[in-house]
């Protein structure tokens, strides 16, 4: 029986039209893709506060004219992360890719 994780890298590889690399082939990413650099973590449960609370929040406050994302930062660190949907994600990196 396949194994739910390597179900959800194909799923997402699928979704951004790369190709899932076998474990057995596998340097550092999970999806061969000539942009984007795929790693994929799957979980059995991921934090509301970021995933239900900060996602809804900024796809209720965007309305239509604006890309909801959510800017994480960690306390004392200078990095900062912006977490979005897979769907806005591919809409934005489409057209960016059809402008350029």
């Amino acid at each position: 029986m396949e194994k739910n994780w390597k179900r959800f890298e194909r799923r997402v590889a699928h979704k951004f039209a790369g190709t899932r690399i076998p474990i057995t082939g596998r340097g550092n990413l999970d999806i061969a893709h000539p942009l984007f650099g795929i790693e994929c973590k799957y979980r059995k449960n991921l934090p509301d506060w970021l995933f239900g609370n900060a996602i809804r929040q900024a796809v209720e406050g965007s309305g239509s004219e604006k890309l909801p994302i959510v800017v994480v930062g960690q306390h004392n660190k200078s990095e900062m992360y912006v977490v979005m949907r897979v769907g806005d994600f591919l809409d934005m990196a489409g057209a960016a890719y059809e402008v350029g």
